[in-house]
């Protein structure tokens, strides 16, 4: 009897072997043995499912979109920065970062990030990177002891070594943290009374970004005194310029605290905002222990009096400082918008 292709092919592949029905050569039901399975119809639907709500994330709009269309956007990245996972890491970060590291590894894992982010240790009190026994050691570094003049003839110094974002007045109640992109104040702030400020003043702000390779500690840019601290819990969203565009609303998304007081013009507040992998904040060297808060919650600071350059606070990662204070209507800004600052800088004529 002539022997089917199938079986000659069969022989030739597998000798000595039982015969498999292979599914491109026969018209057999294939067997448990088939070298080819094709997926079912439920796993086919299910992967085609997951891809279009993926791809439905980044391009269908959210109704809060046509609400408000200038003020809100939809984005992908956005979005997983908003997602649980990130919120629950970037507060873990710190745990990686207190880990020891080995005196051989220090110089190339330090190195290398000092490399990324044209970090200056000529103004580190401690140059020698085998002496920062943690990463967050070697972030939070100390600088030189005067390495930073404090201008005491300006009215209002740099909280920060940073680049500016945005400054001037408060339009309608309106912070502009890039151009052309604003959010309302009571978002950011909570509920506030503009019409409490004087006749003869304006409302101001000045944001200011810290970049990884910057000094990530902040000091208080004027003579003032402090009353409230306010802790809004919220998400980790990295705070680059680039992410404000897709999210001008990313402040008041973000985890904050707000330093609430006054000044010789009037009200004065001062806000260090947290980002991605920076969910450690620390204020008058006490580390924020309220992490699980889910509301808004009010300390009150007893009308504690700081003068310009006195250290406040720092970052165990890189973000933002938002200054937001009442001042005369003619004050005139000495800085522009993308310049690099240094803590302790003059930033009125």
């Amino acid at each position: 009897m002539k022997k089917t292709t199938t079986t000659i092919l069969s022989n030739l592949f597998y000798r000595q072997q039982s015969p498999i029905s292979l599914r491109f050569l026969t018209t057999k039901i294939p067997n448990k043995n088939s070298l080819i399975k094709l997926p079912t119809i439920k796993k086919v639907s299910g992967a085609v499912g997951a891809l279009t709500l993926l791809y439905s994330l980044n391009i269908l709009p959210e109704w809060r979109q046509f609400r408000d269309p200038k003020h809100y956007y939809s984005n992908l990245s956005i979005r997983i920065q908003c997602s649980p996972l990130v919120s629950f890491l970037s507060p873990k970060a710190g745990i990686l970062c207190n880990l020891k590291v080995s005196t051989f590894l220090r110089e190339y894992i330090y190195g290398l990030y000092v490399w990324l982010y044209n970090c200056n240790m000529e103004e580190a009190k401690e140059p020698s990177l085998l002496n920062y026994s943690t990463f967050s050691e070697f972030f939070n570094r100390e600088l030189k002891e005067g390495i930073r003049p404090i201008n005491l003839y300006s009215d209002l110094v740099s909280p920060a070594d940073g680049t500016v974002l945005h400054f001037g007045k408060v339009i309608d109640g309106r912070i502009e943290c890039v151009k052309g992109q604003d959010y309302e104040i009571n978002e950011f702030l909570g509920p506030f009374n503009i019409n409490k400020i004087k006749e003869n003043n304006s409302l101001y702000q000045l944001i200011i970004y810290l970049a990884p390779g910057d000094y990530h500690a902040f000091h208080s840019p004027t003579k003032w005194k402090i009353f409230e601290k306010t802790h809004f819990p919220g998400f980790y969203q990295s705070v680059r310029p680039t992410n404000l565009l897709k999210n001008p609303k990313l402040f008041c998304q973000n985890e904050r605290i707000v330093l609430t007081g006054e000044w010789k013009f009037g009200y004065f507040s001062m806000t260090p905002v947290a980002a991605m992998f920076v969910g450690n904040i620390v204020i008058f060297d006490e580390q924020e222990k309220n992490r699980k808060l889910k509301e808004n919650t009010k300390f009150a600071v007893k009308g504690l009096s700081v003068n310009p350059g006195e250290k406040i606070g720092e970052f165990r990662m890189g973000s933002a400082i938002v200054l937001i204070f009442e001042a005369p209507k003619n004050i005139n800004f000495c800085i522009e918008a993308g310049q690099k600052l240094k803590y302790g800088q003059k930033l009125l004529i």
